[in-house]
């Protein structure tokens, strides 16, 4: 008689081996996109030094975006290569790509745990993995396909590990499918997971890494964790919402898009052009615009197209070479006189000023445009739930140029002021200030009286 121990056990295994058979039928009616003809094979080569990316048999340095607006400039600009999370429209994003000489990190999209995804359910991983080979049999001889990206940070949120063996599982047949792309997977800068990774994870070709504050030591900390492979930086830019000193309520605090730029500038230099030897490469975020705690925080270009100081810092660190026209610098903004690390609260309806220094390197006159918004709680809320606040249309009493007459919301509660500097000729530089109304949960913070 059979020990009921191993019964689920085997139930599990013949489950497995069931999906596995299905999946495998259900791939052979798949047919490639392109032609065989058009694929230009990427490699990871092992050097004496560390690694090389090789594609089409030449050395192959990532200067990379990640979104999927304004692919027009990113080769104008200097860069080669753009990232794509999902398959959605990846026919149109892959060809547009391919006509503006780019490749394309290609993501092929896992759910993370904390979705309430089940890696222990083979039928649901089964499932998953399935529609993930009919896209690489879709898309793997497009000639614009640089890797396959294995999900995006599915260590945030959890410690198991489990997620990294079905990682594995899903790259040797990504592999067999297609012998001439490598596979990847993107983590958050945490190095916690690396030491299980290199243990559960040897069918990846190379990791990558989304990280913005601390990229500048990140190649350290990587080593520190065990790590002597290649890796990609997936993601970086300004400092994230998630990792700044924040007011006594909560609310992050902005940095300008000068001193974005400045940070970004720094960590590329100390971390993917000083480590050539096994950084393969870099994609700033977000090449675009999209709402992440501000319509600014993370975005390279305004809702209206102008760019920023991270695109004119990219087209140095990528040509050497500056813009034509830079955008504004922007510095500190003040309300009542204070900084945004004081934590300033407001009484209702009452009347502050606001300011903001800056100033055009090339000597452009200035339009400065002002607003406030309820602030949101990004800690709180799932990327596909994020909404924009709209402007508070009686709250900018007066405005004139760098200052601003502000009048506090009459209702309590977080606020946020934000600041655009342009300069008229494609350039725009942002910062923002949050603020409360009302007494904070915080004995220390002082109500500014205002007029």
């Amino acid at each position: 008689m059979k020990s009921l121990a191993v019964i689920p056990l085997v139930a599990s295994i013949v489950l497995a081996t069931s999906c596995q058979q299905n999946t495998e039928s259900a791939l052979a009616g798949i047919k490639p996109l392109n032609p065989a003809g058009a694929v230009v094979p990427v490699r990871v080569v092992r050097t004496s030094t560390g690694y090389e990316l090789q594609r089409g048999g030449k050395p192959y340095h990532i200067k990379g975006v990640a979104g999927v607006q304004h692919l027009d400039l990113i080769r104008q600009k200097g860069g080669n290569s753009v990232r794509i999370y999902t398959a959605n429209y990846a026919d149109i994003l892959l060809d547009e790509a391919h006509r503006n000489g780019l490749t394309v990190m290609f993501g092929l999209w896992m759910r993370p745990s904390y979705e309430k995804f089940d890696y222990y359910d083979p039928k649901a991983v089964a499932m998953q993995q399935q529609q993930i080979y009919e896209q690489v049999l879709r898309y793997k001889n497009h000639p614009s396909l640089l890797m396959w990206n294995l999900g995006n940070e599915l260590n945030n949120h959890t410690l198991d590990m489990k997620v990294y063996q079905v990682v594995n599982e899903t790259a040797q047949v990504i592999h067999r499918l297609d012998p001439n792309h490598p596979v990847t997977t993107t983590l958050t800068s945490s190095t916690f997971p690396i030491p299980a990774i290199a243990r559960l994870c040897p069918d990846l070709d190379v990791i990558t890494i989304n990280v913005f504050n601390t990229l500048g030591r990140h190649a350290q900390d990587l080593k520190a964790a065990g790590w002597s492979g290649p890796f990609v930086i997936g993601e970086f830019g300004g400092r994230g919402w998630w990792e700044a000193p924040q007011t006594s309520w909560g609310a992050p605090l902005d940095q300008s898009g000068s001193e974005k730029a400045e940070l970004m500038g720094r960590n590329y230099e100390s971390t993917v052009a000083s480590n050539g030897s096994h950084c393969l490469g870099s994609y700033a975020l977000y090449w675009g615009n999209r709402f992440e705690q501000t319509d600014m925080w993370l975005s390279m270009f305004a809702p209206t197209g102008e760019k920023t100081p991270m695109v004119d810092m990219m087209q140095y660190l990528w040509t050497k070479t500056e813009p034509e026209n830079q955008a504004p610098k922007v510095g500190v903004m003040l309300l009542d006189s204070k900084p945004d690390s004081l934590s300033v609260a407001l009484k209702p309806n009452l009347e502050y000023t606001a300011s903001v220094s800056a100033f055009d390197p090339d000597g452009d006159s200035l339009a400065v445009q002002w607003k406030v918004t309820r602030d949101v709680d990004e800690f709180h809320t799932l990327p596909q739930n994020r909404t924009a606040p709209e402007a508070i249309p009686s709250a900018i009493r007066q405005a004139k140029g760098t200052t601003a007459l502000i009048r506090a919301p009459a209702q309590e509660g977080a606020y946020r002021l934000l600041v655009n500097v342009y300069d008229k000729k494609g350039s725009v530089t942002t910062n923002s200030f949050p603020f409360y109304v009302g007494q904070p949960k915080r004995p220390d913070v002082v109500v500014s009286t205002g007029k």
